[in-house]
């Protein structure tokens, strides 16, 4: 008889000590390289925050106010006021979201040999001190109002308005129309834009995307980077530094962020009811390369000249929302359609007309 033996195997059996052993290495390992990037993290942090307020100490320094303060009521606004002509109306200079008097310099430079030219700095903006909560158009507006009646510089005034300047200008206009000749809308904001445009991508959403850039602004990211170059590039030396400057600093991004965050809530509402331009000299002023939803955007500006029967709608060829008042070559165009406005304004000519006898066409 033949007998087979046959052997059996058995599997290592790992005990429960020593799996619960392994539990914890990798829980530990994980809770390093946690804090690890956390320690990381912060390190970087603190070292971006110093780095800005060295930074900003330094562009005090260097970079003090061009212009003149005026209280407005226990608030300081900043202007640059330059030539001295006042036969003519003052032509008043409103920036952007984020912007502020330096990014005017060509075209108030440009136009200060035959006319008084006022750029400033909104609340919160440029070297303005900041309100007490956030401000849409018209409480800009009432800003402005006051800050150039303090400074002594009565109307009559054609308003020129970039991007959401122009905003502010038709809220001006709108609170004072006697004082108001003429309107000059430079790439600008449409009321109903954020409506228009994806949800995932409205007012509220940017609103908070400036927010975060606020504290990205005093981490040092904003200044080490320059993620606003573009507002700025084509200016003179000093004027570019002196917006790198003023845009690194966190308050800018702060005003900007919550002036977004009430544009449907307050700003759209009164720019939409305010009043007809009737036959006021209005010219609007676009670009052929709008980085972020042209075809929205082209359409909106085709609705402004509607606001006046007295409009012109020229669009600069190569010219992005920046370039038409940053780079010379597009500022001195947009200086020159505010001089057919003045021109329209004191002598009651078509801006049609106007534009016939110059260089441009509808």
């Amino acid at each position: 008889m033949e007998v087979t033996c046959m052997s059996t195997t058995t599997s290592p059996t790992v005990s429960p000590t020593n799996k619960s052993k392994s539990n914890l290495n990798r829980f530990a390992w994980l809770r390093r390289t946690f804090i690890g990037i956390a320690v990381t993290i912060l390190s970087l942090s603190g070292i971006g925050a110093v780095y800005q307020a060295i930074a900003a100490k330094n562009d005090q320094r260097s970079y003090p106010p061009p212009g003149r303060f005026v209280d407005i009521g226990g608030r300081r606004i900043h202007m640059v006021v330059a030539g001295n002509k006042t036969n003519h109306p003052t032509v008043i200079l409103e920036g952007g979201m984020a912007s502020f008097s330096s990014n005017f310099y060509w075209i108030q430079n440009e136009l200060a040999a035959t006319t008084r030219v006022v750029a400033y700095d909104r609340a919160g903006l440029g070297w303005s001190d900041p309100a007490p909560e956030p401000q849409d158009a018209q409480q800009s507006a009432r800003d402005l109002h006051t800050a150039l009646q303090a400074a002594g510089i009565r109307g009559p005034y054609v308003v020129a308005g970039h991007s959401y300047g122009g905003l502010v200008v038709r809220a001006f206009t709108d609170l004072y129309p006697d004082e108001v000749t003429g309107m000059v809308l430079i790439d600008a904001s449409h009321p109903d834009q954020w409506v228009h445009i994806p949800a995932s991508k409205n007012g509220t959403l940017n609103g908070r995307s400036n927010l975060i850039t606020s504290v990205l602004a005093r981490l040092g990211v904003v200044r080490l980077f320059e993620l606003e170059r573009g507002l700025y590039t084509g200016l003179p030396d000093r004027q570019a530094a002196e917006m790198k400057a003023v845009l690194a600093k966190p308050e800018s991004w702060k005003t900007s962020g919550d002036v977004l965050l009430i544009w449907n809530e307050r700003t759209r509402p009164q720019i939409n009811q305010s009043k007809s331009l009737n036959n006021l000299p209005l010219v609007v002023l676009s670009v052929t390369e709008q980085a972020l939803f042209a075809d929205v955007l082209t359409n909106l500006q085709a609705e402004l000249p509607d606001l006046s029967s007295n409009s012109l709608h020229y669009t600069i060829e190569g010219a992005t929302h920046g370039s038409l008042v940053a780079q010379r070559e597009h500022a001195m165009i947009v200086a020159e359609m505010i001089r057919k406005v003045m021109e329209s304004a004191s002598t009651g000519m078509r801006l049609s007309e106007i534009s016939r006898q110059g260089d441009y066409d509808e």
